[in-house]
């Protein structure tokens, strides 16, 4: 009994639900182990700045790979959920490197860096990314072939947004509520923030969810798994108590181990995919083309046979299967013309002795089956390149190449003595011979000298050769 189509969502949703709870209870055992059980600690810059560094440098090549990636296969899929999603990473990237530029002890390269400006950029660029998974829930599956003029213009409104965030967080970060206190403590807008992204995610999630329960497409696990990874990563954030603690920098490990699982769901769904779509297409026209040459093949095969069986009814009477007489006017023909002064060939001009009384007595089908009879009785006695031909009714004619006359009676008497072996009911026939060139060097000369020598044997009493 198969597996239904209700059990085996039913038991996808189950192996999403462990996945995620495996997620939890990791990411849990970590965000626990450093938030409560004392394990956090505050880091001098020298030590922490090269690996935030490292690790914001890694997320910004992911993004902006990831939309290089859905920037180009968007051209073939028309996907506008990974194009949708490769614009919002490249804004969260570009951000994200403005972040750490920001970070205080870093070189003043935009502008004096400081820990406040540092902040703005890392909550803009996480509030984009849950803001861009959160929209993309709507987008799941739309095809749209954007023209080239429009696809560029929604790239020019994400670096718009960017460079409004730039522009505000680095110039006028005053438009903004403080994100640290004077003494450099977290004030709760920076809190509120952190749990509105939280939210943004958390809706995310059950979007995807929903989708996943719709289509049951694997790929949606991955992003799922890299959302319940963000939401781990904002409650670190959020919980901190300085930007160069353990909890600042397991959120930023949470954030790394969500952009590999990024790069590697966008590379699914828009290289891998297609590429295996690719090859199955592929191994799929290849089995067709195999079957359509086999068809094409059997096809031939039957046309072949086809034609055959017309040449050789064009060629052979079709009850008994001798040649018929214009194939026997062929082969002398070829013969003849082949031939040396010295040779000889001859035909036996052959006619049943009663055939009609056999018809009369036993009936038409009786009659036929005598016909074939002979013919197979000629055969077996005769040589391969002996011709056995069918010229009408009861009449047969024989051509024996390179065969003289009492040769040719030898040959005569072998297939009338296997004739009164095998006949059943039992009848004989009559045979008269005619040499070339003796009797004549043309077909009709030849003929008309084995018929006189026929009805000679006819005279003499029938059953013989003359």
């Amino acid at each position: 009994m198969g597996i239904t189509e209700n059990t085996l969502e039913k038991l996808r949703m189950t192996n999403l639900g462990l996945k995620i709870l495996l997620i939890t209870l990791i990411c849990s055992c970590f965000f626990m182990a450093v938030a409560w059980l004392g394990y956090n600690t505050v880091y001098q810059a020298e030590v922490f700045l090269p690996i935030h560094t490292n690790i914001e440098f890694f997320c910004v090549f992911v993004a902006l790979s990831t939309f290089t990636v859905t920037w180009y296969s968007y051209l073939n899929n028309c996907s506008y959920y990974s194009y949708f999603i490769g614009l919002g990473l490249l804004a969260v990237g570009l951000i994200d490197l403005f972040h750490f530029y920001s970070y205080e002890g870093m070189p003043h390269i935009f502008s004096q860096a400081c820990a406040n400006k540092a902040m703005l950029f890392h909550l803009w660029g996480r509030l984009l990314l849950s803001v861009t998974f959160l929209a993309s829930v709507f987008l799941y599956q739309k095809q749209l072939c954007f023209i080239k003029r429009f696809r560029i213009s929604m790239l020019a409104v994400a670096l718009l947004v960017v460079g409004i965030v730039f522009a505000t967080v680095t110039w006028f970060p005053h438009l903004y509520p403080p994100m640290l206190s004077s003494g450099q403590n977290h004030t709760h807008y920076k809190t509120i923030a952190e749990y509105l992204i939280i939210v943004v995610l958390l809706g995310a999630v059950w979007g995807h969810l929903r989708l996943y329960k719709k289509h049951m497409d694997g790929y949606l696990q991955l992003i799922i798994a890299i959302l319940v990874i963000l939401v781990f990563s904002e409650l670190c954030f959020a919980a901190e108590y300085s930007s160069y603690d353990t909890l600042n920098l397991l959120g930023h490990i949470f954030r790394f181990a969500s952009y590999i699982l990024i790069y590697a769901a966008i590379f699914i769904n828009n290289v891998k995919r297609p590429y295996l779509q690719l090859v199955a297409a592929r191994e799929e026209l290849a089995r067709s083309n195999s079957l359509l040459e086999e068809k094409v093949q059997e096809r031939t095969k039957d046309l072949q046979q086809a034609n055959e069986k017309l040449t050789w009814a064009a060629s052979h009477d079709f009850l008994t299967g001798a040649i018929n007489r214009l194939e026997f006017s062929g082969r002398l023909k070829i013969l003849l013309e082949n031939s040396q002064p010295q040779d000889v060939h001859c035909v036996i001009a052959i006619d049943f002795d009663s055939f009609k009384k056999i018809n009369d007595t036993y009936g038409h089908a009786v009659g036929d089956e005598c016909l074939k009879t002979f013919v197979r009785a000629a055969r077996e006695v005769l040589r391969p390149s002996d011709s056995v031909a069918r010229f009408g009714g009861d009449e047969f004619v024989l051509l024996l190449p390179y065969t003289p006359r009492a040769g040719a009676r030898v040959a005569g008497e072998k297939v009338r003595a296997h004739l009164a072996k095998i006949a059943a009911p039992p009848f004989t026939i009559s045979m008269g011979i005619a040499a070339w060139p003796a009797d004549g060097r043309k077909e009709k000369e030849l003929l008309n000298s084995a018929d006189q020598a026929l009805y000679l044997a006819k005279e003499k009493g029938k059953n013989r050769v003359e």
